[in-house]
């Protein structure tokens, strides 16, 4: 498997993508906003993310099955009018809109996939259980977790946006968690080294790093590194040329 974390216009899953176009690909989610400090003077910084956002679409139309594209919190601001993310794109933002919801089916919430016994859910942000809990109510279980967010989804459940809304002090919000496409990386730091309440391994990306993917406890995997990543066929999430991501160490007190 391919993970190819947050691309803010960037065109670093091209090369990812090489020579695996008949594996299973999962793209988390921001396709657009991007950082403009990241391109050089001159740029035409808007076309080129238009484009490259044009292209995964059509990637994932050449390769139905085997692309996935996940939706992050940068999407969801265009998709159900927002309009309160960093760098979003108000000039722009009825077209991008509209190029969503012309594609929703080509989108999803969340995917899960076993490897080697090994059960993964992806998400943008991260799914907690409490977020689940206090929006959807028992009747979302583990089994049925992808299957369920995934259908609100389509069927344009009235509640999905305000509960997709949520984001914790972290990111400047009141809750004690973000929703699965707001979650910050340091809400799952605290977690205990266990499984995870949603399969054996969650992946997702949101928080921005500056290098190094991070690995919390073999259970919880933040990778937005601006780069492709892998799961092997032993189930371990690596870089691209196979090196296996170490657990993240805890500084001391």
């Amino acid at each position: 498997m391919i993970i190819i974390p947050d691309i803010h216009g960037r065109a670093f899953w091209k090369e990812a993508v090489k020579g695996h176009t008949k594996d299973t690909i999962v793209f988390l989610g921001d396709y657009l906003d991007p950082y403009t400090d990241e391109w050089p003077l001159g740029s035409n910084i808007w076309e080129q993310t238009w484009d490259n956002f044009n292209e995964i679409i059509e990637f994932k139309k050449k390769h139905p099955k085997n692309v996935i594209l996940l939706l992050g919190n940068h999407d969801m601001h265009y998709l159900y009018r927002f309009g309160n993310g960093k760098r979003y794109d108000s000039f722009h933002a009825r077209m991008i809109g509209d190029k969503f919801a012309e594609n929703k089916n080509l989108f999803q919430l969340a995917y899960k996939k076993t490897v080697n016994g090994k059960q993964f859910v992806f998400s943008h942000a991260g799914i907690h259980k409490r977020w689940i809990s206090d929006w959807f109510g028992k009747v979302v279980t583990k089994r049925n977790v992808v299957d369920y967010l995934n259908n609100a989804y389509l069927v344009d459940s009235p509640d999905l946006p305000r509960a997709l809304d949520q984001y914790s002090a972290y990111r400047g919000g009141w809750e004690s968690y973000g929703s699965m496409v707001w979650a910050d990386m340091r809400e799952w730091n605290s977690e205990q080294p266990r499984k995870s309440d949603y399969g054996d391994v969650q992946i997702f990306g949101h928080t921005q790093l500056k290098d190094a993917a991070v690995n919390f406890h073999n259970t919880y995997y933040c990778l937005d590194a601006r780069r492709g990543f892998l799961i092997d066929k032993e189930g371990n999430v690596c870089e691209m040329d196979g090196t296996i991501i170490p657990e993240t160490v805890k500084p001391k007190k």
